[in-house]
């Protein structure tokens, strides 16, 4: 029953993020308008799926979803919507999700009064510590749920990495002693950046190979010493075509052609044997690949992944969408949980569109998303100050008492909001609902009045003061310490 709720919840996500965030660099803030439905089918799903795929299916059959969504080119956001079922206005529940790129704020008629908080710099280690305590894999939502638990992960890596090695075009060479020193820079910021720590565990914790990545990422300037050429790493152009090179290795080469873009690396063996290589493709005509490889010394493939897109809208010039597009991600190796192989496939036409979650080996829609979606210019730029959003219940950071107070604040409200949807929900969903709780070991944990406390203690006030230095925050000591599972305190037994 996990797989197949991992499944649809991951899908939903997919679905909703397939579109890339507005772009509204020209403008104080871009909007996009939205009513939707949708459709899943129980018999596109695998065959020990279906049963619970049925239950989930009776729900998203009758669901509808409407609102607007606003984005300021600051990276606020307002997400003004409701959802109802089997067209029923007495079963309309509106919902507000607002904030920053790094703090989400939740209001709902079922919360009353209540704002919630989701702090999204401790989301990759809150969903960690679920793994360990529940063994609920949250992680892997957590990694579709917001772009900025990638850009955290690797904003100073990336920062670092720039200054040295794209700090000028065209032909250059970047000296050996300067290579070796960002090695051991990129290795200082990995070694103390908990962000990309966890964003490793969130990754790979589950197939056992996130130690793997991390000993990579300790051991760089060892690595860069062991390859790079006594001249460093010298880049040159011909033609349309560029070219970086340390000794007799290629490392890099890149074309750009008639709106045609390829490149290619390939890197040195890493000193615990693990030889990467990846390639991209794009063509003017919208179609996108993408394939990364990793094998080991023996030549098994860790890691084989291929992402292909095909005329991906853009949501600033392209809504309504008007032509079909698609995106298929395939991953396979010992470095996975379990293989990956997902396929959407969407289309426009009318001012309408559908965007499907197909079975990639029968072609059938296991969930489709569909109707309209416009663009519109927001009458006020979403505008918010991370203070402001600290107000609400960090549900990232709740406690029995805490706990307990939110839920007499917001019973009354949830259950004369609740009572409408249950009267019209199915009761195969509710029972389904029920299972997946109740097998997740989440009701229990409820029922039992254990603690969902992620309390203060183990985030830290330092996630909210703006003049927090850090130092204390990353303390090498504590933080692997936390990563022993034994260790961990988020969750009161």
């Amino acid at each position: 029953m996990r797989s197949i709720l991992r499944r649809v919840l991951c899908a939903v996500l997919c679905l909703c993020l397939l579109a890339p965030s507005l772009a509204v660099a020209e403008q104080d803030a871009a909007g996009l308008k939205f009513d939707l439905q949708f459709q899943m089918d129980p018999a596109a799903f695998p065959l020990e799926q279906q049963k619970v795929a049925s239950g989930l299916a009776d729900l998203m059959n009758i669901l509808t979803l409407q609102g607007t969504l606003d984005q300021s080119f600051t990276g606020c956001f307002d997400l003004n919507a409701s959802f109802m079922l089997a067209g029923e206005e007495t079963t309309r529940t509106p919902f507000r999700l607002y904030g920053t790129e790094s703090h989400w704020a939740v209001k709902s008629s079922l919360l009353g009064d209540e704002m919630l908080m989701v702090n999204m710099v401790a989301l990759l280690e809150f969903a960690i510590k679920a793994y360990f305590h529940l063994n609920v894999p949250l992680q892997r939502a957590a990694l579709l749920v917001s772009p900025y638990v990638h850009t955290s992960a690797f904003e100073n890596l990336i920062s670092a990495w720039s200054t040295v090695m794209l700090a000028k075009e065209g032909k250059r060479t970047i000296p050996r002693k300067d290579v070796l020193a960002l090695a051991a820079q990129l290795t200082e910021i990995a070694e103390n950046e908990r962000s990309f720590q966890y964003w490793v565990k969130a990754l790979a914790i589950e197939s056992g190979y996130d130690e793997d990545i991390l000993d990579v990422a300790m051991s760089l300037e060892e690595w860069a010493d062991s390859f790079v050429g006594k001249k460093g790493i010298v880049i040159t152009t011909k033609g349309s075509t560029e070219t970086w090179q340390t000794g007799d290795t290629t490392l890099f080469t890149r074309t750009v052609e008639d709106s045609v873009t390829a490149w290619s690396v390939t890197l040195p063996v890493t000193p615990n044997g693990y030889l990467a290589s990846a390639y991209y493709n794009g063509q003017p005509n919208g179609e996108h690949v993408l394939r990364i490889s990793i094998m080991d010394e023996y030549e098994d493939h860790m890691l084989d992944a291929t992402v292909k897109a095909n005329n991906i809208p853009d949501l600033t010039c392209e809504v309504p969408i008007a032509s079909p597009f698609s995106l298929e991600v395939e991953m396979t190796g010992e470095a996975l949980a379990e293989d990956v192989h997902v396929l959407f496939q969407g289309e426009g036409e009318n001012g309408y569109f559908s965007l499907s979650m197909m079975n990639p080996k029968t072609m059938q829609p296991q969930l489709t998303m569909s109707g309209t979606l416009n663009t519109y210019i927001p009458d006020a730029v979403p505008s918010y100050e991370t203070q402001e959003l600290l107000e609400g219940v960090n549900v990232l950071s709740i406690n029995d008492t805490t706990l307990t107070e939110l839920l007499s604040n917001i019973g009354k409200p949830m259950v004369e909001g609740m009572f409408p949807l249950l009267v019209h929900m199915p009761a195969s969903s509710i029972q389904t609902l029920l299972d997946l709780l109740t097998d997740s070991g989440i009701l229990g944990l409820l029922a039992s009045g254990g603690a969902t406390s992620y309390g203060e203690e183990d985030f830290g006030e330092e996630y909210y003061d703006e003049e927090y230095d850090g130092e204390e925050y990353w303390d090498e000591e504590e933080y692997y310490e936390e990563y022993d599972p034994d260790a961990f305190t988020g969750i009161e037994e």
